[in-house]
């Protein structure tokens, strides 16, 4: 350590973070944080990062994220902390970006209040300035002027005051909607969905094997094939959400809890339309190699080209989609469950018990 940082005090920021993304934007910001928080902090000061992974949120104690938060730092000894879940807030019908403990400089982000995209950069700044914030330091010269990014924490009038608590909201539920998307990381449950592959891939063989099925695809007009897709994605995610319950009741909060419930149906709907176009590229690829030209019109008694085969492709994919939304229901629970807000919490909160267990028998 040189001369310069020996001689500065040291100042322990704790990033403290609920398991999932969370936790892996917490992760992928501690290398970097204390650089930061040197360039944008006006203060000759050495910073040190710890980070904490565990389902802090979680824990029933206390009435609020923040409560839950203060009761988990109670334990550490650092300076200053910032809390990171993935779990949405409103305050009078508004979405909550922070919730700021004063006395305590403890501080909890909502992270899909933040948003959809660019979601690093945006985390960062909050916690920059949330430390700041907390600590009473203010910006250092450079970084004065706002950008795009930090603009979620110092629109005029974004603060409410309650005692020594302060709740930082913003207005804007489509972003907040954005945020639960990406939270929930739909791409995951394309993924997991190995044995609602298994169908659609049955129930598209069958459509690309049967010659009557190709002279059914030719006789559709286009509106008719497009309404029969959609029909087909909304079945799809009509049986995830039944066969796994992931509908959420509502609660005291019924307006939060339409919004997970949408945030859900959202998650479902990009997860399974990233799906059908998977099953749409192997169809096409499929159908290119067993289905011969000559035969193709022989069978429909005129010359074809792209439009016929892909007529049949999308007629093929959508029998794919219905069968595959029946594979659905042998999927394990967990892997589908994890879109949903609810249950995800549940078992956040299953983990949070048997870490207390496992921490009071030591």
């Amino acid at each position: 350590m040189s001369d310069r940082s020996t001689s500065e005090p040291i100042t322990v920021v704790g990033l403290l973070a609920d398991p999932n993304l969370p936790g892996e934007l917490a992760t992928r910001l501690a290398d970097g944080l204390p650089q930061v928080l040197s360039a944008r902090l006006d203060v000759p000061r050495t910073w040190r990062v710890e980070t904490v992974v565990e389902p802090f949120e979680a824990n029933d104690r206390g009435e609020g994220a923040l409560d839950r938060a203060r009761e988990r730092v109670r334990r550490t000894r650092w300076d200053v902390a910032v809390c990171l879940t993935d779990v949405p807030a409103k305050s009078s019908g508004v979405p909550v970006v922070a919730q700021v403990g004063e006395r305590e400089r403890v501080a909890v982000i909502s992270v899909p209040a933040l948003g959809g995209v660019r979601l690093l950069p945006r985390v960062r700044d909050a916690v920059v300035d949330l430390v700041g914030r907390l600590l009473g330091i203010d910006a250092a010269p450079a970084a004065r002027r706002p950008t795009r990014r930090t603009a979620l924490l110092h629109e005029p009038g974004a603060t409410t005051e309650d005692t020594d608590e302060t709740v930082v909201t913003q207005r804007g539920s489509l972003r907040l909607l954005a945020g639960m998307v990406r939270t929930n990381r739909p791409w995951r449950l394309t993924l997991g969905l190995s044995a609602a592959l298994a169908g659609a891939a049955a129930g598209s063989a069958f459509g690309l094997l049967y010659s009557n099925l190709w002279e059914l695809a030719a006789a559709l007009d286009v509106w008719r094939l497009a309404l029969a897709f959609v029909g087909s994605l909304a079945i799809f995610v009509f049986w995830l959400i039944v066969g796994h319950r992931l509908w959420e009741r509502t609660g005291p909060e019924r307006g939060l809890g339409r919004l997970l419930n949408l945030g859900t149906v959202l998650t479902l709907t990009v997860g399974t339309g990233v799906f059908s176009l998977v099953l749409l590229v192997l169809n096409s690829a499929v159908a290119s190699v067993i289905i011969p030209v000559d035969y193709l019109a022989q069978v429909l008694g005129r010359p074809v080209g792209v439009a016929e085969y892909g007529r049949i492709v999308v007629l093929a994919t959508i029998m794919g989609l219905v069968a595959g939304a029946v594979g659905s229901g042998l999927e394990d629970d967990a892997t589908v469950r994890q879109v949903a807000y609810g249950h995800r919490q549940q078992d956040r909160r299953d983990l949070a018990a048997r870490l207390e267990t496992v921490s009071e028998e030591e």
